[in-house]
């Protein structure tokens, strides 16, 4: 996968940081439920399939198609290629990037798969983006503004990628 530089995102002021909780917590029924979780640095269930869903990809696909398991080098490659949030659940070798609330479309792929209604998905609080402490999960390509997905053509491009590149692997 070609990786461009990506330019540095600006650190966030309290008021930005607090429309981003909002937007995420606006999932559920209850907001508040998720921003006393994350207040309290826990994880918080959200629910898929409204404002956004999320495509749980393995950590096989995305270290074949970012050619490393570095993860500064994992970091730059998926936010120059999705452009967008994704998080990393270290502890069940899993990746979520999220995107809008429609069904992915790059067919049929063991590596990737597309968590809509029905889902929900443990999100850690969003100034968790560091792995060393956030072995449950945490933000690999932070959420930059309410409303910021994944491009899911480029998402598509890039699990097509992996999985061919995982496919050869296997040959």
């Amino acid at each position: 996968m070609n990786t461009v530089d990506i330019p540095l995102v600006h650190p966030l002021t309290e008021s930005e940081r607090e429309a981003i909780r909002d937007w995420l917590a606006g999932s559920l029924k209850r907001p508040q439920a998720a921003k006393d979780q994350w207040e309290k640095g826990g994880i918080a269930p959200l629910a898929l399939g409204r404002r956004f869903s999320a495509v749980r990809l393995s950590e096989p696909l995305v270290y074949a198609v970012t050619e490393s398991r570095m993860s500064v080098h994992v970091t730059r490659v998926l936010a120059s290629a999705l452009r967008g949030p994704v998080l990393h659940a270290p502890s069940i070798r899993r990746f979520y990037a999220f995107t809008p609330p429609v069904a992915a479309a790059w067919g049929h792929s063991p590596h990737a798969e597309y968590l809509g209604r029905d889902n929900y998905l443990g999100v850690p609080p969003i100034e968790l983006t560091d792995p060393k402490d956030g072995l449950e999960g945490y933000w690999v390509v932070p959420v930059t503004r309410p409303g910021d997905l994944c491009d899911p053509a480029r998402l598509a491009a890039l699990v097509a990628a992996g999985s061919m590149e995982l496919t050869g692997a296997e040959s």
